[in-house]
């Protein structure tokens, strides 16, 4: 018998272990969604396209959706780094039939993007879908996108600015780590962002009206992305729609923060000490999480963890026969521009080559903990957007079956490759420990 994290067994009647049970279909989503019965999926987890792109005139774009003509013509430039798929969000007959094929109560969590996450929303409502809350995932490693007002007023003014010190990095690395970067005459330098010598120029105004917005700029450090969670409309009270489909709620108990896990940022001490003057921090990993007396912390909407690492992105790939492509490709930059020396970027540049070329890989950590959250022991997970295949890792992984849609062939490549090693993977080293229980896995609360 295989068991999942919750205890349950995850093998089907005919003792197939669940964790075969997932597949990444190619092609528009709109067609594998169309191929799927009604009430039949129990959850969608999905990080889709934010909608980047220049945006549309709102009333011509509701006109669009109460029509539920076309959208396409109202998307402007190329959404995140030039990618046209990322123009527009979604239309919202995709969440409508996901709402369609989800069963009654069945939820769903959708990533946006912090400017079109009002447009996002919108169209899931479009969808039928209802809101319930919106999470945010934490990482705290952005990069301010930001216009300096200062500089822009004295590049107006053809003002040259005097060079009055220079800012180094407090961990002493180039911001820019591509292998080359300390080569004599490279033409791939930071330039202006002094990647060559680790650090960048200070700068002091050069005319009044620069000096009056010293300090002055046009944006924040992005260090959170939110995620919408919505509901299918209930089956009738919330308890009926939970006995008659196994959908309506969250799985509070599988979701709980352990003292001292970091991907919940507040305080750390334990409810029994909070009042009586006590400062007991139990510094433990989340894997400890299902060994507490009490469960952990109740679950909230912020989940912090960092962004996925290169090794992350490309485990399994090597060994899947998944050609590499240089990394200014997999940004969308020219190889040797100022553009990829931006650290605005991306992950990719700071590599000579990669095989994951997906620009917005999430973690495995986050999918993890989002798909426990709203799956049922055994249920269906769909991602209209698989990408290269986070949600799937995390749903196969744990037990759930899953069906993921993706355009880009390389894409699906890449999403089939990292679900099969990570799924594998996981199940021989159960096995070189002398069992097949998904729970005496490291990432899911066993095992060292």
């Amino acid at each position: 018998m295989t068991r999942d994290l919750f205890g349950n067994d995850i093998t089907d009647a005919e003792g197939v272990d669940l964790r075969d049970r997932w597949e990444i279909r190619p092609g528009d989503c709109l067609a594998t969604l169309r191929e799927l019965e009604d009430d039949s999926v129990d959850a969608v987890v999905t990080d889709p396209p934010y909608g980047l792109g220049k945006p549309p005139p709102i009333a011509d774009l509701m006109r669009a959706w109460c029509d539920d003509a076309d959208h396409d013509h109202l998307a402007g430039s190329g959404g995140f780094m030039g990618r046209k798929w990322d123009a527009m969000v979604p239309h919202p007959r995709i969440w409508r039939e996901c709402v369609r094929v989800l069963k009654p109560g069945g939820h769903l969590v959708v990533f946006a993007g912090q400017r079109t996450a009002d447009l996002m929303g919108v169209a899931l409502r479009f969808g039928g879908a209802e809101i319930r809350d919106q999470l945010q995932w934490l990482t705290y490693s952005g990069f301010p996108k930001a216009l300096d007002v200062s500089k822009a007023i004295d590049a107006a003014a053809g003002a040259e600015r005097e060079v009055v010190g220079r800012y180094q990095p407090p961990n002493g690395k180039p911001w820019n780590l591509r292998n080359d970067t300390s080569t004599p005459g490279n033409g791939g330098t930071m330039g202006k962002f002094g990647a060559r010598s680790g650090g960048m120029d200070i700068t002091a105004p050069a005319t009044p009206e620069a000096a009056q917005w010293e300090g002055w700029h046009t944006a924040l450090k992005p260090c959170a992305e939110p995620a919408w969670l919505a509901r299918k409309p209930l089956g009738g009270t919330v308890a009926a729609t939970v006995l008659e489909h196994g959908t309506g709620a969250l799985n509070i108990d599988a979701t709980r923060y352990a003292y001292g896990d970091p991907a919940w940022p507040g305080p750390q001490e334990r409810h029994a000490d909070i009042g009586r003057g006590k400062s007991t921090l139990l510094r433990l990993g989340p894997i400890q999480a299902a060994q507490m007396a009490d469960g952990g912390r109740w679950p909230s909407n912020v989940y912090y963890c960092p962004k996925a690492s290169r090794s992350e992105r490309e485990a399994g790939l090597a060994e899947a026969g998944i050609e590499p492509v240089a990394g200014f490709d997999a940004v969308g930059r020219a190889e040797g521009s100022a553009g990829l020396d931006n650290p605005r970027a991306g992950a990719g540049r700071a590599a000579a080559t990669v095989r994951n070329s997906h620009p917005t890989v999430k973690p495995i950590a986050l999918m993890s903990w989002l798909v426990r959250l709203v799956t049922p022991p055994g249920g269906l997970v769909v991602d209209p957007f698989a990408g290269s295949g986070t949600t799937g890792i995390a749903a196969a992984s744990q037990g759930f079956r899953f069906i993921g849609c993706e355009l880009d062939e390389r894409f699906v490549r890449i999403a089939r490759a990292r679900i099969d090693w990570h799924t594998k993977g996981f199940r021989d080293e159960a096995m070189r420990g002398g069992s097949q229980d998904v729970a005496d896995l490291p990432l899911f609360g066993g095992g060292s």
